[in-house]
């Protein structure tokens, strides 16, 4: 009797047990088919002067747009006087009539050269006010500022930081010299911050987003340089013979991997962010370059002939497990690992030009996301993984696109009748 009613129990248990794994199977499905839902919101500009109400709107729609996280949708046209408190009872059943979550306004004035942008938050369901902020700037930085408002607005509805004050460090032969130059992430408000009438190359951002370090030929030998952006001062990290090249900083900023032909064939370094303690990675025959660390600081991607053609390889950050991952295609370089670590892009050669794939750290779910005329090359990711700056001579001359991580949504970013490569986004 006593083992009856055991066998009965383990088959309750057994029952119980499967049962759960089918809900939790069905639990999971369900959530990989579902989609991120994006937030209806509308945007209201008010005030005097129509050309900084227009220009403000511009600004503010893109930047949400470009989120990714909203739908910014056109109401008819909503009355509202001044910076009201909370919204209107009827304004706010028409906006949610229309299906809107949430409503952005920004009062917008002008006092001499000072323009001023009271910007409110309103939640539809409730009427209430989110968030309130008053910004004061000039025409130079009006755009910066309604940069920072609508990383406001991300953060106030999604818990995430937004991307619209981040900016791209690239580089541009306008002047007839290899420059370098920075941008806001929209492609606005160009900088040269070299100016040194030499070859500068392979610019990268510091994890904290206040330097930048590059290879130039500015003393002769293409050595690795760094620039601190709040003080504009220089200085050289490496004085070796041959090339230092493609630096990259760990997570943590205390460390920069690069690649350096120092002892022959380029091989992988590491050394610390002053320059010194270098300690070679790699010895394998072959050309080793463009090294990218993992989000965790514990791996390093880069690219290697070793093999016979380029290919895209990872080790760990001392150099040891050395494995290679991408297989297909006769060319693959210039890796970049995402923010999240769950993807390496990549720019991969078919037939005569490149495109930007990305693959997964293990090697699976390899993706082609550009197509097209020209060559798709040096790709990098937003701070927040959404999306992707590279360049490309899909139209003769090269300049900076961006997309989004699936490859929808391209633009072109520089237009200054040069040509511009080997962009690299700011992590803030």
């Amino acid at each position: 009797m006593r083992g009856g009613i055991f066998y009965i129990l383990y088959i309750i248990l057994l029952l119980t047990l499967l049962l759960k794994s089918a809900f939790a199977e069905e639990v999971y499905l369900e959530t990989l088919k579902g989609e991120i839902r994006k937030i209806p919101v509308t945007v209201v500009i008010t005030g005097d002067n129509a050309a900084i109400k227009s220009a403000v709107g511009k600004v503010l729609e893109y930047d949400l747009e470009r989120s990714l996280y909203f739908d910014v949708l056109k109401s008819r046209e909503i009355q509202i006087k001044g910076v009201p408190s909370r919204l209107d009872e009827v304004i706010r059943v028409e906006l949610i009539s229309g299906g809107i979550n949430a409503l952005v306004l920004a009062y917008v004035t002008q006092e001499e050269k000072k323009i001023k942008i009271d910007g409110r938050l309103y939640e539809t369901g409730s009427g209430e006010l989110v968030y309130a902020k008053k910004y004061i700037g000039n025409d130079n930085i009006l755009r910066r500022i309604v940069h920072r408002f609508s990383d406001e607005i991300v953060f106030r509805l999604t818990g995430e930081k937004g991307i619209a004050q981040t900016r791209i460090v690239y580089i541009s032969d306008q002047t007839g010299h290899k420059e370098l130059y920075i941008m806001d992430y929209d492609g606005h408000s160009p900088k040269m911050i070299t100016g040194n009438r030499s070859i500068n190359l392979s610019p990268v951002w510091s994890p904290d987003g206040s330097l930048i370090s590059y290879t130039s030929y500015r003393d002769g030998n293409p050595d690795l340089y760094v620039v601190d952006l709040s003080t504009s001062k220089r200085w050289r990290l490496t004085d070796y013979a041959g090339l230092d090249m493609s630096p990259a900083w760990s997570p943590d900023g205390n460390t920069i991997a690069f690649a350096s032909s120092r002892d022959g064939n380029a091989e992988l370094y590491t050394m610390d962010k002053n320059g010194k303690g270098a300690r070679r990675l790699t010895y394998a025959r072959g050309e080793d370059v463009s090294p990218t660390w993992s989000p965790t600081g514990y791996e390093i991607a880069f690219t290697s002939d070793r093999g016979g053609a380029p290919q895209i390889y990872v080790m760990k950050a001392d150099g040891t497990n050395t494995h290679r991952l991408t297989f297909k295609g006769e060319y693959n370089s210039d890796p970049a690992w995402s923010p999240k670590g769950d993807r390496i892009i990549f720019a991969c050669r078919r037939n005569t030009g490149f495109r930007i794939c990305t693959v997964n750290p293990d090697g699976s779910g390899l993706t082609e996301l550009t197509n097209g005329s020209g060559s798709d090359e040096s790709p990098s990711w937003s701070p927040d993984g959404k999306r992707i700056v590279f360049t490309s001579s899909r139209e003769g001359k090269w300049n900076i696109y961006a997309m989004n991580a699936d490859g929808s949504s391209l633009e072109k970013l520089t237009n200054n009748g040069g040509n511009n490569w080997g962009p690299d986004w700011s992590p803030n």
